[in-house]
């Protein structure tokens, strides 16, 4: 196994830190193609061009995206953004890794489905791509949910469903809650809307 993967941490200096963090700055051309944390629940949902998760990848696969390999241009390949993404539990131990990556000598990143080798950005666009991804998923199960609960419901629980929907208009999919709530994100709140047990953290707060 590379030593880049294993548990072992590095003592990063600030000036380090910050040197890592700017290599995985993606260029601002990549922004519009990650929905923003403030746009509201149900305009996430309706956004209809996120890429899909490719399951055949596994964190199993992680020492295949780190290459010594330099890599010659900041740019991606013209299909890039056609391609599906590795898993968020995936890309994010990639970013979780890099810069024990990058201490090691590792020069690009390279996806293992394909040819050519990516730079650093990548991994942090695959993670927050990734996020916004997983939400949809999440809230689209509890709009589901919602929808078919309100098929037989009586007029002050139809009344109720309808308020939450408004309130899916309007609350940021990214964003955290305020209040006596504000140990929550606003996708805790998906999880109210669910036939699943409540988890105790959530009554707790």
């Amino acid at each position: 196994m590379n030593s880049f993967i294993q548990d072992s941490a590095i003592d990063l200096s600030l000036d380090l830190q910050q040197h890592y963090a700017h290599l995985l700055v993606f260029p601002q051309c990549y922004d519009s193609f990650i929905p923003a944390p403030h746009l509201p629940i149900s305009a996430l949902l309706d956004f209809t061009n996120l890429p899909p998760f490719d399951h055949s990848l596994m964190v199993a696969d992680l020492h295949r995206f780190f290459t010594s390999e330099h890599c010659v241009t900041n740019d991606v390949p013209a299909d890039f953004l056609d391609r599906s993404l590795p898993p968020l539990s995936l890309s994010t131990q990639l970013l979780n890794t890099f810069s024990q990556a990058y201490h090691d000598g590792v020069k690009s990143v390279k996806d293992p489905r394909f040819l050519g080798n990516l730079p650093f950005w990548v991994v942090q666009y695959w993670h927050d791509l990734g996020c916004a991804i997983a939400v949809k998923e999440r809230w689209s199960l509890a709009r589901d949910w919602l929808s078919g609960q309100r098929e037989n419901a009586d007029t002050d629980l139809a009344a109720a469903i309808d308020e939450v929907f408004s309130s899916l208009r309007v609350l940021g999919w990214g964003t955290t809650l305020r209040g006596p709530a504000a140990a929550l994100q606003v996708l805790d709140l998906a999880e109210f809307l669910s036939s699943t047990p409540m988890k105790g953290r959530f009554i707790d707060a």
